[in-house]
């Protein structure tokens, strides 16, 4: 999203002058830091929370597979 430095704001690409330019000031939009900005959100990291959801239904379903045998154990021997 191309960000204007003077105006210290987010531009939609719509209202950026045909020839780069801020509507507002007039000054030059570099098109390529925006490019470099969208890259770097897209490599963003899970939260950490997410991971604890994870760690839990593992949990979970580790004591599910536990309570399986020991079931299995006692009905058939």
């Amino acid at each position: 999203m191309p960000w204007c430095e003077r105006c210290d704001r987010f531009l939609n690409p719509n209202t950026v002058q045909p020839d780069g330019t801020c509507p507002s000031c007039g000054r030059p939009i570099d098109p390529a830091a925006a490019a470099e900005g969208a890259e770097e959100d897209e490599q963003a990291s899970v939260p950490w929370h997410f991971w604890v959801l994870v760690a839990g239904v593992v949990l979970y379903l580790g004591w599910r597979f536990v309570e399986l045998l020991l079931w299995i154990a006692r009905e058939w021997f």
